[in-house]
């Protein structure tokens, strides 16, 4: 989620909402990041300090709000090789990494990232990141939410033409037929963590992304929607 230079006034809003985030964090690619951890996955904060050069120009020009879809890899080099066989415009693995603590001690922590040249699907940024420290992400001082949120259990992003965004989701994640169930005007994606809704807007030129569910670990839970609405708030 794009904060811009307002990352403090949205790390405010989600902490007034019952969110515990973790401690203001710099990228050595320049960025600044803030994390609302969950079991299996997290929502980043990301943006810059108010008075500093955007030194990121992938997200110099993003809008605040929700802007990219980030998954989950165990090899970024056998990801790159595989997108670059299917003929995806992918970029070579980059190395990323942030400062961060760990047990009363000063942490690096670190990733790999894959990302494009080209955009798989005009209006959504996409990348594959592998967790070299997921220790020092997954904390559990961090997973214990006030509001007791602590699962992602969908995304939905609307689109003009939902079966080629679909199309372009199946190559790009090398799924199954059977992770996709289709209405008149959804299509739904099931992945191992997380549900992608897929919903129809003949408006839109490109996809977006408008709206993140989150949900509460009981018997009668209660879901949290992030969407615009919601950020009006900041």
């Amino acid at each position: 989620m794009i904060g811009r230079d307002s990352l403090d006034a949205l790390g405010e809003l989600f902490q007034s909402k019952g969110f515990h985030l973790s401690p203001l964090s710099h990228h050595n690619l320049g960025s600044c990041n803030r994390l609302i951890m969950l079991d299996t996955s997290y929502i980043e904060l990301l943006g810059w300090e108010k008075g500093k050069q955007v030194q990121r120009a992938e997200i110099a020009n993003q809008a605040i709000g929700l802007d990219a879809l980030v998954f989950r890899t165990d090899d970024a080099n056998a990801c790159y090789e595989q997108l670059k066989s299917s003929g995806f415009a992918v970029n070579p693995v980059q190395e990323l990494s942030r400062e961060g603590e760990f047990m009363g001690n000063q942490v690096l922590v670190e990733f790999k990232t894959v990302r494009f040249s080209e955009q798989p699907i005009p209006g959504l940024r996409i990348y594959f990141c592998q967790h070299l420290t997921p220790e020092y992400v997954w904390q559990e001082q961090w997973l214990n939410h006030a509001n007791h949120m602590n699962s992602l259990k969908q995304i939905m992003i609307a689109s003009s033409d939902i079966h080629n965004t679909a199309a372009s989701l199946k190559r790009l994640l090398n799924l199954d037929p059977k992770n996709f169930s289709e209405d008149q005007e959804s299509i739904r994606i099931t992945l191992p963590n997380i549900e992608l809704c897929l919903q129809t807007q003949h408006t839109l030129e490109d996809a977006q992304i408008i709206s993140a569910r989150l949900e509460q670990d009981s018997a009668d839970p209660v879901d949290f929607i992030i969407d615009q609405h919601f950020l009006t708030h900041i």
